[in-house]
Order: structure tokens, then sequence, then C-alpha cells
């Protein structure tokens, strides 16, 4: 995940410079950021989505409340009472506390674990996302 968006880091601004100045994945499009993949998905080893689903399993993995998982991934709250939550009053330490959390497991998803044989860094980020039969 990293590596991928250093590489839009690095291009963004090359392709669409004032685009990139405000949107991760800028585009030539009325709203001046991706809307929709255009990509078929056998010719991609992960999907855009494919990230935010293993993002969200992992933080459920890590035990981040439900609520505050639908706010990290910038969804919107379900139910009457989680409506009366608001944004600013999580923003401040809470969110970050618990986004800290679920990084902090994905880097150790990456690293060899006791009585593992020690695997090679570069591996892991590169299987795929999905595996084809």
């Amino acid at each position: 995940m990293i590596r991928c968006l250093v590489r839009v880091i690095r291009i963004g601004p090359a392709v669409y410079g004032e685009q990139s100045r405000d949107w991760l994945f800028p585009a030539d499009s009325e709203s001046g950021h991706m809307a929709e993949h255009k990509e078929k998905r056998d010719d991609l080893a992960k999907w855009g989505n494919d990230l935010r689903q293993t993002f969200r399993t992992i933080a459920q993995a890590t035990g981040v409340a439900e609520l505050d998982v639908h706010l990290l991934m910038n969804h919107s709250i379900p139910g009457l009472n989680a409506g009366y939550i608001t944004r600013n009053k999580l923003l401040s330490d809470h969110l970050h506390q618990q986004q800290e959390a679920i990084s902090r497991r994905m880097l150790e998803a990456g690293r060899p674990h006791e009585n593992e044989p020690e695997r090679l860094p570069a591996a892991w980020p590169a299987l795929p996302g999905r595996w084809h039969a």
C-alpha cells in the first residue's frame, strides 16, 4: 500500500499538477480526482477496493470499535443514536490512537513471528490481493 501511495504522490504533480494539490488520486475530471476505475480486474494484482477491505479487516481484528472504523473510512454512521456523535468530538486524539493501533498491526503483519522462518521483507507487499485459479 505504501509503495502505491508513494508512486501516486510522485507522479501526480507531473501528470495533474493543479489537481494533485488537493487530491491523492488526481484526474482530468469534473471533480479533479479519480472517481471510477477503468482497468480490467484481471489486469491488476490488487484492486483499489481491496485496500479498503484490508483496512477494515485489520481494524476489526485490532479491536477498533465499529463506529471508529466507520469514521476512519469516511463511511456514514448507521443508526439514529450514532448520528449524535460528531466527528469533532472524536477527531481530537481518539481516532488518532485507533489509527496508530491499526498501523502497528499492519506493520507487524510483515515481520516474522516467533518460530517462523524469516521471510523476505519485500515479498509480502507484492503478493496478489486475490488468488486466481
